[in-house]
């Protein structure tokens, strides 16, 4: 056996390593650093998520797959960046307070939101401030680059931008690519692996986000995370704000004017003290059934598959789906009816 995964995001970085752990044998291509989902994004884990706060698909098998996983790369990697924090959620309405009220104690929910409290000094939050346990932050940049720098090292990577015509399959189910031969092709090229025609099912429905880096000059408070429909995170050195979603664009990984002005005017509703931009960042999320993951083999290309669809959502569920496919790919385990991209097909 010996795995070809294309693309290391957050999904191929995953998988990567989970093969490694089942000892497997594997190589991971992926093309020059550029402007992905996965280094642009925050990395936020929020368990109760959405208008109505409901906990998310598999939640409590994915907060303690990724609760075990990202701790155990940094000590192996010699990095930092896994944070648990919570959040702050703006309640404002009356069904908003009635909402959070029966999540406070629903049996599904209730470990999660927390009492109200006040907004913190020189933010100008609507409202009460929601308190939601089991929360984090994944600085998703830093553990990707110490990835790859990782399996560089070990002879594991290779910097290629390899797209599905330059892999040859054979008359024996076996694949070629760059003078190499591989039992089975992963792709974990997000949005990008549904613009080829064979994989045309897990185009979905990709959105582009926009995010600022800002250096909030009065904003000292740095206990969690703000969430008033964009968030708002500190990263040890500045705050991260977004995201925007458009479903439309001109570039994948360049920064629109509307998306940055969209951001600038919900921003100072909250915060009247002085500001500089850093900067704008943007790159395309791959959404495909409501940001739940797909991972397993593509109908009618055999010995390949897909792990992607991870939308806003790929830090909480990559550990665990990641898990599930190397499972598939080493010994045979069967995967759960709903990671399969079989149903996109359909």
């Amino acid at each position: 056996m010996n795995i070809l995964i294309i693309g290391q995001g957050i999904a191929g970085s995953c998988l990567a390593w989970e093969l490694k752990r089942r000892g497997a044998e594997f190589t991971v291509a992926d093309r020059p650093v550029a402007e992905t989902a996965s280094r642009v994004a925050a990395g936020l884990v929020n368990p109760l998520t959405g208008r109505a706060f409901r906990p998310g698909w598999r939640q409590e098998e994915c907060l303690a797959a990724a609760e075990a996983f990202y701790p155990e790369t940094e000590r192996e990697l010699g990095g930092s960046w896994w944070q648990k924090t919570p959040i702050f959620r703006e309640v404002e309405t009356e069904d908003q307070f009635e909402i959070w009220q029966e999540r406070q104690t629903a049996p599904e929910s209730c470990a999660y939101a927390g009492p109200l409290f006040p907004w913190p000094e020189h933010w100008e939050g609507r409202g009460k401030a929601a308190y939601t346990r089991g929360s984090a932050v994944l600085h998703v940049e830093n553990m990707v680059t110490a990835m790859r720098r990782f399996f560089m090292e070990q002879g594991r990577f290779v910097e290629a931008d390899v797209s599905p015509t330059d892999i040859r399959p054979d008359a024996n189910g076996l694949f070629h690519w760059n003078g190499r031969t591989f039992s089975h092709i992963v792709w974990c090229t997000g949005w990008e692996a549904g613009l080829h025609p064979d994989m045309s099912p897990l185009k979905g429905r990709p959105s582009k986000g926009t995010i600022l880096d800002l250096d909030l000059k009065e904003l000292d408070w740095h206990a969690g995370i703000l969430h008033f429909g964009h968030w708002l995170v500190h990263n040890g050195s500045f705050w991260r704000f977004g995201a925007t979603y458009a479903w439309a664009w001109d570039a994948p990984g360049i920064p629109e004017a509307p998306a940055v002005q969209e951001l600038m005017l919900d921003l100072v509703k909250r915060y009247s003290g002085n500001m500089d931009v850093i900067r704008a960042r943007a790159a395309v999320r791959p959404i495909i059934r409501r940001s739940q993951p797909v991972a397993g083999p593509i109908p009618g290309l055999d010995g390949q598959f897909v792990f992607s669809g991870l939308g806003s959502k790929g830090v909480t569920t990559s550990p665990w789906s990641a898990a599930q496919l190397a499972g598939h790919l080493v010994c045979g385990t069967d995967l759960p009816p709903d990671l399969l991209p079989a149903a996109l097909w359909k």
